[in-house]
Parts: structure tokens; sequence; C-alpha cells
């Protein structure tokens, strides 16, 4: 049976927002056995938006690769945030 648009679209949403989730949990572990944590959060920060604009994707449309690169920008920024966490 297929799920309406409406349930798709949440299944969706939540797939990536537990992904989220969880690699901030990795990125959390990973970082407080560093010798900086909030450097190494920086410096990767900086690592995985240099990725963001210079990986190989798919061939697609110019205007639909911007898009996503600008949404893997923004959920960098969403995982690790200039300011190191309270």
């Amino acid at each position: 049976m297929a799920e309406d648009e409406e349930t798709a679209t949440a299944r969706y949403i939540a797939n990536n927002v537990s992904t989220q989730l969880m690699l901030k949990a990795i990125i959390e572990i990973i970082s407080t056995m560093a010798d900086d944590p909030d450097k190494y959060r920086a410096g990767l920060r900086v690592k995985l938006l240099e990725l963001a604009d210079t990986i190989p994707l798919a061939a697609m449309a110019p205007a639909r690769e911007e898009k996503v690169r600008a949404f893997v920008r923004e959920t960098i920024s969403t995982l690790l945030p200039n300011k190191p966490p309270n």
C-alpha cells in the first residue's frame, strides 16, 4: 500500500532529522576525546564546508546542484555551529 504524500514527506523529514541527531551525537563523542574539543569542531566544520563545495555529485542541472550544496552547507552549520555549545 502506497503512502500518501503527507506521510511520505513526514517520513522523509524524520529520517533526515534522525540522521542529523545521530551525526551530532557521534561528533560530540569524538570531539570530547580531542585535546581541544572546540578547536576540533571548528576544524571539522571548515573541512566539511570545503567538501560541500567541491565533492563530485551526480549529473544534474546547475541550479539543482547549487540547491543541494546549499542544503548540505546548512546541515553542516546546524551540526557544527560557529559558537561552541554551552
